[in-house]
């Protein structure tokens, strides 16, 4: 169960990394609201949320991003 904030949610969060080098402003301005993206390390971009109507990671947010040529890869 994923927790965020005050809200729980039965749904597995989804995760992924951004290992292309862009900045999270970048990152984040391709994101629907059900997702969203935190520096993890330098150089590094951490994205998360939960899948909600067709808004998924593999069905949008990763395709989106790699139309911006921001590459992410789910960790799985």
């Amino acid at each position: 169960m994923s927790k965020i904030g005050n809200y729980s949610s039965p749904l597995k969060e989804q995760e992924a990394i951004v290992v292309s080098g862009h900045g999270i402003d970048v990152v984040r301005a391709y994101l629907p609201s059900n997702y969203s993206a935190m520096q993890w390390r330098e150089g590094l971009v951490l994205i998360y949320g939960n899948d909600s109507h067709g808004w998924t990671m593999k069905g949008y947010v990763l395709p989106r991003l790699a139309s911006g040529n921001i590459i992410a890869r789910e960790l799985v």
